[in-house]
């Protein structure tokens, strides 16, 4: 029944319109989704298969870079075996020398021996064409690390420098040899002339006895070629490779960023995890999470993650060399690369589509524009009745039905119109009425109750919660009216609420009654909302007042109380006669608390339940004032000044003397009235019109005259008055 009506709501040009477009859209998208579903998996595809080729030529490429190193170690390894190697008295390195020219990254070559002599060629600074050296360490140089020029054959030539004591057999390359007793790599680390990552291929000489007589290196650089080849490989538009150890160091990134972070000796590699490019970063990140280590990534996975809504393909490859080499080829590709172009398909797929729709509407259009004519007549007419149009004159139809149909259609109009006219008059009655009702029960209170209009609201509907509830009165009222007439009470007390009821609204507040000059109002949404409508109330009466001086009228002061608890509000009193009042212990310890601002001589009192339920209480200045037993309830409570609804100069003033105040306070409390009077005496050095502090003063002499009320003193004062 329910999609008989939804249908019957359509419009019939659209009845006959839709299947064309329907058909259209259904048979365009089913094309679409199956090309794009289509071009989704071969995008799928080819990134494996790219992904693939990228880190298979990446590890061939590093294993080209890091396998001559230890065949030169061979080499060396067999000169220094056959004594080839003279490391007492060096003067000619031409093996090493023909070395260095292999590899463009390969800056030093040398060897040790367990006496601490060492010989090699290198470079000084290989980051530019400079000449290769001509190394030497030996008791000649007192183990020191000297530097010599070389000739084009090889040849020992003059001394450029000593670099200091070099102890050979102390350095980590000589030392991870021997560990492992074979041919491996050093860790990897910063070289301190250029800051590339460096790492040093070592392999340990034994005799035919197995007795070590020394060691082999070579230091080879990341070079720059490898991270131009990096960069040189199609990763898509946006993707990246990078290669790094299982610890998580960036060795090599086709991007352009710096590997390194940190000057001189306390220079690093950065972590992946930590790279500055957005697209390594998170490639790191993501593999370590999924892995929880990157030494638990044991063979090529092939893995997806998304960045930014997008997908990003990913290939992690263990490179090792079986000597020590355990690193990770990394290549990521986004998605979003290769789908680029299938979305620009999609994309004049989708205008296709939209321009097909809209042929379709037009062919529907002219299709139904001559079967729907002498309907859209009746429609028409039917429309300006449901106006107020009554006097409709629907021509004759060809149609026989509809020709029916509009017969009964004037003749309806006629005799609707002399009923509208009554229904109106009676309309605005009611309309009046309700707006009426509502000057009694507002719509804020009509929604607490859950009510949609005034006629909904029945006796004894309640709604029971806790909320802050105020009280407000003006102070010596009676005074003020004394010299008013009736009319001039009223006009006075109507202008005063017109002021000051709209701060409370605007807080949320529900203003239940007005009690004369004063007023009672919930806050259902909080402590908060009722401090802060209680504080607005207060500058509204500051404006207020500056307009009665300008008239040369006196000045009012108000007092305002705010307790927290559990209230009912709702309607009360009998059948023909009913209104909104609220039924708690809580409202008459709220309307005590009002009457103690009067006593106290501050602005708003609240009560500890309030203090305790502000969300943000330190939004407001508010100092303790006292504990009382209020009349009518036994248990003593804690109330509180709030300072933020007293004029400035005077909130000022309390603010400057607060310490001495909540000192005197402390004194008091505890039964030591002297230390107290004193410190009551600061704050009126400072403030002489603070009238709590004066009603201190009058309690303590009082105290003191009579020492048997010191016996059992708790700190608390009751009142027996209201």
């Amino acid at each position: 029944m329910t999609k008989f009506k939804f249908f019957r709501k359509f419009r019939l040009r659209i009845t006959l319109i839709l299947p064309f477009v329907l058909q259209i859209t259904l048979a365009i998208g089913l094309v679409s989704y199956l090309s794009f579903h289509s071009a989704t998996i071969a995008i799928n595809n080819l990134a494996t298969q790219l992904r693939s080729e990228l880190t298979a030529r990446i590890e061939r490429e590093l294993k080209g870079y890091f396998t001559t190193p230890h065949h030169i170690n061979l080499l060396n390894s067999s000169a220094f075996l056959q004594g080839d190697l003279d490391f007492a008295n060096p003067q000619n390195l031409a093996q090493m020398l023909q070395q260095m020219k292999i590899s463009p990254f390969i800056f030093t070559i040398y060897c040790g021996t367990e006496k601490g002599e060492f010989i090699g060629t290198g470079l000084n600074n290989p980051l530019i064409d400079q000449e290769i050296y001509f190394i030497v360490v030996n008791n000649s140089t007192k183990y020191h690390f000297h530097l010599y020029h070389l000739d084009s054959q090889g040849n020992k030539l003059n001394f450029v420098s000593d670099d200091g004591f070099y102890p050979t057999k102390e350095r980590p390359w000589y030392q991870k040899a021997i560990q492992s007793k074979k041919a491996t790599w050093s860790d990897i680390y910063l070289d301190f002339n250029t800051l590339l990552p460096t790492i040093t291929a070592v392999t340990p000489v034994y005799d035919q006895t197995s007795k070590l007589l020394g060691v082999c290196g070579v230091d080879v650089s990341t070079p720059s070629e490898f991270r131009q080849f990096l960069s040189s490989l199609k990763i898509g538009k946006t993707g990246s490779a990078f290669v790094m150890d299982r610890s998580g160091k960036i060795i090599s990134s086709s991007t352009q960023e710096n590997l390194t972070i940190g000057m001189g000796e306390k220079a690093q590699l950065i972590q992946a995890i930590n790279s500055s490019e957005p697209l390594i970063k998170e490639t790191a990140i993501y593999l370590k999470n999924k892995f929880k280590n990157f030494q638990n990534i044991e063979s090529s996975e092939q893995l997806s993650f998304k960045l930014k809504g997008e997908k990003q393909f990913v290939q992690v490859l263990p490179f090792n060399d079986n000597k020590g080499l355990d690193w990770l080829i990394v290549v990521t590709l986004p998605e979003a690369d290769f789908m680029e172009e299938i979305y620009e398909n999609a994309h004049q797929t989708f205008l296709l589509t939209i321009g097909a729709l809209l042929i379709a509407i037009l062919i529907g259009m002219f299709t139904t524009r001559w079967i729907i004519r002498p309907i859209r007549r009746l429609t028409v007419a039917s429309v300006e009745i449901t106006k107020g149009n009554l006097q409709q004159n629907i021509p004759p139809s060809p149609i026989i039905e509809l020709e029916t149909l509009g017969n009964s259609f004037n003749s309806m109009g006629q005799q609707l119109s002399g009923y509208f006219h009554a229904l109106k008059f009676r309309e605005t009655e009611l309309e009046e009425l309700l707006n009426s009702y509502a000057r009694f029960v507002p719509n804020e209170y009509l929604q607490f109750l859950g009510k949609d209009s005034i006629v909904d609201v029945e006796l004894g509907d309640y709604v029971c919660k806790e909320m802050a509830i105020l009280f407000s009165d003006i102070r010596s009222f009676t005074t003020i009216s004394e010299k008013m007439t009736p009319q001039e009470i009223f006009d006075f007390v109507n202008i005063y609420l017109s002021y000051v009821s709209p701060e409370i609204r605007a807080h949320d507040g529900i203003i239940v009654k007005f009690l004369g000059d004063g007023l009672m109002a919930v806050f259902p949404k909080g402590a908060d909302q009722a401090i802060a409508g209680g504080i607005a109330k207060a500058r509204k009466v500051e404006e207020y007042n500056q307009i009665r001086r300008k008239n040369g009228l006196l000045p009012i002061n108000i007092g305002m109380g705010i307790h927290f608890g559990n209230m009912m509000l709702g309607m009360i009193g009998e059948s023909t006669r009913m209104g909104g009042d609220i039924l708690s212990d809580n409202v008459n310890l709220a309307a005590r608390l009002e009457g103690l601002t009067k006593y106290y001589g501050v602005t708003l009192i609240i009560s500890e339940n309030v203090l305790n339920r502000l969300v943000n209480p330190e939004k407001y200045q508010i100092r303790f004032l006292d504990q009382v037993i209020v009349k009518g309830r036994t248990e003593a409570i804690k109330i509180y000044d709030v300072l933020d609804a007293e004029i400035e100069s005077i909130k000022i003033k309390k603010l400057k003397t607060l310490l001495y105040f909540e000192s005197g306070l402390k004194y008091y409390r505890q039964g030591n009235f002297n230390e107290a009077k004193n410190k009551f005496m600061e704050v009126l050095n400072v403030n002489p019109t603070d009238q709590v502090v004066h009603l201190y003063l009058e309690r303590i002499e009082d105290l003191l005259n009579q020492s048997e009320n010191l016996e059992n003193w708790s700190g608390i004062w009751t009142f027996d008055n209201k």
